[in-house]
């Protein structure tokens, strides 16, 4: 789960291009997208995806969830890890200068596996749950088209 920074769509727009990031079309042909996929994991790691006709709700939704999940103390968030290999992470990360904390949730796509963790996770467990499932039967949709 990705929590975004509380910066404008515009202004993350802009950095992406003038960093390079790749932008990947999921609406173009299968051979086309996999070729696209492959050459971006191979040379930057990552990609941004568009036209991927997941609902800006259910987005949004998400991002509420992280961000409510990452505001919480350091305490209640090890409450949900470690991640082994799934829960909540933290490192020390930038050995050259630029450090700082790396916090990651790592959830499975069991659905028994979300609804336990969730107990750990959210102030509303059924809330949290809802809004996974909801975007994971959304991007099963899409990748299986």
């Amino acid at each position: 789960m990705v929590a975004p920074c509380p910066t404008s769509m515009m202004v993350r727009t802009k950095k992406t291009k003038a960093m390079g990031v790749p932008t990947i079309d999921l609406s173009l042909e299968r051979s086309k997208l996999s070729e696209l996929v492959v050459k971006a994991c191979e040379e930057y790691g990552f990609f941004k995806v568009v036209n991927h006709s997941v609902a800006k709700e259910v987005i949004s939704r998400l991002e509420e969830e992280g961000t409510e999940f990452f505001s919480k103390t350091s305490s209640e968030k090890r409450q949900a890890g470690p991640a082994n290999p799934f829960g909540y992470g933290c490192r020390m990360i930038g050995p050259n200068g630029d450090m700082g904390h790396l916090e990651y949730l790592l959830l499975h796509t069991n659905p028994l596996s979300v609804s336990e963790r969730s107990q750990t996770i959210a102030n509303d467990p059924t809330k949290f749950r809802y809004s996974l499932i909801n975007f994971k039967t959304l991007l099963f949709s899409i990748t299986s088209a």
